[in-house]
C-alpha cells in the first residue's frame, strides 16, 4: 500500500504473497452431533457480525442515534458467536463446534531471495509514464524505508531496468562528446579552428531539435529512440562539414567573408540537400513496418529523419552566418612557442592532404566516372553478392537478437495437483545447477557471476505471471553487466538447461532472457483442429521432429493435462428423497471450497470469511467417502448412497483458435548453431506435409517471432520501391 502512495507510481503487483483470510472449519463429525449444515452455519455468523443502524432518538435537548453494534472483526470475537443452546439450556459458541484460523489463504505462495524469505513488488508504467522518474522516486521511498525498519527485516531494489535506459543516455551523451571532439579536431587538423568549432556545433543542435520534435508529437525517450539517436551522431555533421570546407575554400581564394558564405553554400546547397533527402528516403519505409515489429520500430525513421531536418537547417542557413565573419585565411598566423609546433605541425598534415587528393583520390575518382558502366555493374555485382551471402546462409538473419540482458529466469510447471513440495524439491535442483555452471564460469571482472536470486513457488515471472498454484515456480537470477561479466546471458541460459538435464514428471521447464523485441519463441507452430486426440498425436510428432535439428531446445507445447477429479453423478433413486444436481454440488462446495459468510475490512486488507470442513478432511479420498448429504426434509444420507464417483484426469485449459480447439508448440534456437528460417523451411518440405497427410482434420500456422517477421517484411516491400527511388 505505501508503494502505491509514491508519487508517479500506478502499477503495482505483488507477488510472494498471500492475503488474509478467517477460516471456520468444522468437522462432519461435529455437523452430524449438532444437526447443522454449513449454510446453516455460515448465515448465523452472518447474522451475528453486525453493525446496524436503529433511528434516532429525539430528546429535548439533542438528536442521539441508535446504533447496534456486533461486527467481528478477529478470529477470537467470531469464536464467542453463539450457535445454538441445547435442550439443557447449555450454550454453544462457534468456538466449541469449530476450529477458527485467523491466517493467510491456503495458498502455497512462498518466495525467498537469497534464500532469506521475501516477498517482492513489481513496478510498471504506462505509456504516458516517464519510467526514470518512477525509478528514482522508487529508489528515493527504498532509502529512507530502510533507515526505519526494524531489525533483520530489510527492503531493497532487486533489479531496476531503467539501468539500461541510463546506459543507452550515457552512451549517447558520451559519444555526442566523443564526436564533437573527434569533428573539431578533424577540421582544425585540416581546415581552421573556428570552422571546426561551428561545424561540430550541428551534433548538439540536431539532437536538440529532435528532441524537441519529440516532445511536440509526444514520443518518449526509450531504447529505440536512443538507439536512432546515436545511430544518427555520425550522418548529421556530414552536411555541416560540406558546407564549412566549401565556405572555406572561397574564403582561401580571398572573397570577402560575407561573399564566401553565400558563393560557398550556392555552390554545395543542391548536393547536401539530395544527399540529405536520399538518407530520408532511405528510412521512411520503415514507417510502413506492420505487425509487432511495426509498433517497436515506428519510432526510429520520426528520430532519424527529425534529427536530418534539423541538421540541414542548421548546416544552410545557422552554419553560414556564423562563418560569414571568418577571418582572412591568407594571412600569416603569428604564434609563439608551442603554439606555433602544433601550427607547422597541422599545416603539414593540410599540406598532405591536398597532395594525396591531387595525386591519388582525383584520378581515382576520375577513371570511375570515364568507366562508369564498369563501376555500376561492380556496385550492383556487390549488392547481389551480399544478397546471395544472406540467401545462401553463409550470413545469418536474425531480426531481433538475443539481449544480453543482466536477468535469466527459469520456470518449472508440474501437472496441476502437484505438491508445492516437489515443485520446490524441482527448484533447488534448478538452483543448484545454475551454482555448478557459476562455479566453472570466469567473469572478465573476477568477482562472482550472480549478484542475487529470487525463488518463488506458487507463482511464476515469466509467459503467464497472473498463474498461480502450487505446481508451478520460478527462479529468477541477476548477473553481473554483461561489461563485467564476459559471457552472453543466453549462453549461460543454454549451459544452464544442460546442467539441468531432466527432472522427473515435469511437464513445463523453460528458460528465458531479457526480450529485445516483439514477444515470442523463434519456432511457434499452432495444430488446429477438433479431433483432440489428433492434435495431441500431431504435437507429439512434431515435438519429436524438431529434437532431430542441432540448435534447438526449450521444445516444448502448451497442452496441460489438468488435476485429477472426482466425478460425481447424481443416482436416479436421489431424486425420491428431493435432491437435485444443484443441491449436491452445493453442499460438495461449500464443505470443500467453503461457503463465504461476509467479508470484513480489516484495515486496508479485505478479509473472507468461510465456513468449510477442516484440513485434515479435506485432504483424503476416504474422509471425502464418508461425507453425508442432507435432504430438504433434514434427514442426513451418505454421500455414496445418492451418487456415483469416479476418478478421471480432467482438462486443464482447451485453447480454442476460429472455433476449432488449438494446441502451440514452441522451441527455442541457439543461433550459432542453427537459423530458425531454415528449419522452418525444412519442416515445410517435410514434416508439416506428413503431418498433414497422416492428420488431415488439422490444420498448421506459423506464429509468434516468424509469423512477425513475414508480416513486417510483406509491409517493408511498400515502401521499398521509395527508398530505391530516392
Amino acid at each position: 500500500d505505501e508503494v502505491k502512495m509514491i508519487p508517479l507510481v500506478s502499477q503495482v503487483e505483488a507477488y510472494g504473497t498471500r492475503e488474509y483470510e478467517i477460516g471456520i472449519e468444522i468437522s462432519e463429525e461435529k455437523l452430524r452431533r449438532y444437526g447443522m449444515t454449513f449454510d446453516q452455519v455460515a448465515s448465523i455468523v452472518r447474522k451475528s457480525s453486525l453493525n446496524l443502524t436503529g433511528g434516532t432518538l429525539r430528546t429535548a435537548g439533542e438528536e442521539i442515534r441508535i446504533r447496534t453494534v456486533g461486527r467481528k472483526y478477529t478470529g477470537e470475537e467470531l469464536a464467542d458467536i453463539v450457535v445454538m443452546a441445547s435442550p439443557e439450556g447449555e450454550i454453544i459458541t462457534l468456538g466449541r463446534i469449530a476450529t477458527i484460523k485467523d491466517d493467510f489463504t491456503e495458498d502455497p505462495v512462498f518466495a525467498t531471495i537469497d534464500d532469506l524469505p521475501a516477498m517482492f513488488v513489481q513496478i510498471a508504467k504506462t505509456e504516458e509514464e516517464d519510467a526514470i522518474k518512477i525509478s528514482n522516486a522508487v529508489q528515493d521511498f527504498v532509502a529512507e524505508k530502510e533507515k526505519i525498519l526494524p531489525p533483520g527485516v530489510h527492503i531493497s531494489v532487486f533489479y531496476d531496468t531503467t539501468d539500461s535506459l541510463r546506459a543507452r543516455i550515457s552512451l549517447l551523451t558520451r559519444n555526442g562528446m566523443i564526436g564533437l571532439c573527434l569533428v573539431f579536431f578533424v577540421l582544425w587538423l585540416f581546415l581552421d579552428m573556428r570552422l571546426s568549432f561551428w561545424a561540430g556545433l550541428g551534433i548538439p543542435i540536431s539532437i536538440a531539435g529532435a528532441m524537441f520534435i519529440l516532445w511536440s508529437i509526444d514520443a518518449t525517450i526509450n531504447m529505440i529512440s536512443l538507439f536512432g539517436l546515436i545511430m544518427v551522431l555520425g550522418i548529421v555533421v556530414d552536411d555541416a562539414i560540406v558546407v564549412g570546407e566549401a565556405i572555406y575554400v572561397h574564403r582561401k581564394r580571398g572573397e570577402s567573408p560575407l561573399d564566401a558564405a553565400v558563393n560557398g553554400v550556392s555552390e554545395v546547397a543542391m548536393p547536401v540537400l539530395a544527399a540529405v533527402t536520399t538518407t530520408i528516403v532511405a528510412f521512411i519505409p520503415l514507417s510502413y513496418v506492420g505487425g509487432t515489429m511495426g509498433k517497436f520500430v515506428a519510432i526510429l525513421p520520426v528520430v532519424v529523419i527529425a534529427c536530418l531536418i534539423i541538421s540541414l537547417i542548421e548546416s544552410l542557413l545557422l552554419l553560414p552566418a556564423h562563418l560569414s565573419h571568418l577571418p582572412d585565411l591568407n594571412k600569416p598566423k603569428k604564434l609563439w612557442g608551442p603554439f606555433d609546433l602544433i601550427e607547422r605541425g597541422r599545416a603539414a598534415v593540410s599540406s598532405g592532404l591536398e597532395v594525396f587528393i591531387e595525386k591519388r583520390y582525383v584520378p581515382f575518382i576520375s577513371a570511375v566516372l570515364n568507366w562508369r558502366y564498369v563501376s555500376l555493374s561492380v556496385a550492383i555485382a556487390v549488392l547481389m553478392l551480399s544478397v546471395g551471402l544472406v540467401k545462401g546462409g553463409l550470413v545469418k538473419f536474425q531480426v531481433f537478437p538475443k539481449l544480453d540482458g543482466f536477468v535469466i529466469t527459469s520456470t518449472v510447471e508440474f501437472p496441476e495437483g502437484t505438491p508445492p513440495g516437489v515443485t520446490s524439491e524441482a527448484l533447488t535442483q534448478i538452483e543448484q545447477a545454475f551454482d555448478r555452471l557459476a562455479e566453472k564460469t570466469t567473469t572478465t571482472s573476477g568477482e562472482p557471476l550472480v549478484r542475487q536470486r529470487l525463488v518463488l513457488v506458487g507463482q511464476v515471472l515469466s509467459g503467464d505471471m497472473g498463474a498461480t498454484g502450487p505446481h508451478m515456480g520460478s527462479i529468477q537470477i541477476i548477473l553481473l553487466p554483461s561489461e563485467d561479466r564476459g559471457v552472453h546471458s543466453n549462453d549461460l541460459l543454454i549451459d544452464w538447461e544442460k546442467e539441468v538435464g531432466g527432472i522427473p514428471g515435469v511437464k513445463s521447464l523453460s528458460f528465458e532472457g531479457m526480450a529485445a523485441g516483439p514477444q515470442g519463441a523463434e519456432i511457434e507452430v499452432w495444430l488446429k483442429g477438433r479431433e483432440m486426440g489428433d492434435l495431441l498425436d500431431a504435437a507429439d510428432d512434431l515435438q519429436e521432429a524438431l529434437t532431430e535439428f542441432q540448435g534447438v531446445y526449450q521444445i516444448r507445447s502448451d497442452y496441460a493435462q489438468g488435476k485429477n477429479e472426482l466425478q460425481l453423478s447424481l443416482k436416479p433413486e436421489a431424486t425420491t428423497l428431493g435432491l437435485s444436481v444443484q443441491d449436491l454440488a452445493g453442499q460438495i462446495n461449500a464443505g470443500f471450497y467453503g461457503r463465504e459468510a461476509f467479508r470484513l475490512q480489516r484495515g486496508s486488507d479485505d478479509i473472507r470469511v468461510k465456513v468449510r470442513y477442516t484440513a485434515l478432511e479435506r485432504s483424503r479420498i476416504s474422509d471425502f467417502e464418508k461425507v453425508h448429504i442432507r435432504t430438504a426434509d433434514g434427514r442426513e444420507v451418505p454421500l455414496l448412497s445418492v451418487a456415483n464417483i469416479s476418478f478421471a484426469p480432467g482438462f486443464s485449459t482447451i485453447s480454442r483458435t476460429d472455433g476449432m480447439r488449438r494446441i502451440k508448440v514452441t522451441a527455442e534456437v541457439n543461433n550459432k548453431l542453427a537459423n530458425s528460417g531454415e528449419i522452418f523451411a525444412e519442416l515445410g518440405k517435410t514434416t508439416f506435409r506428413e503431418l498433414q497427410a497422416e492428420y488431415p482434420s488439422i490444420h498448421l500456422a506459423m506464429q509468434g517471432s516468424k509469423k512477425n517477421t513475414r508480416e513486417s517484411f510483406a509491409s517493408l516491400i511498400v515502401g521499398f520501391p521509395i527508398a530505391m527511388l530516392g
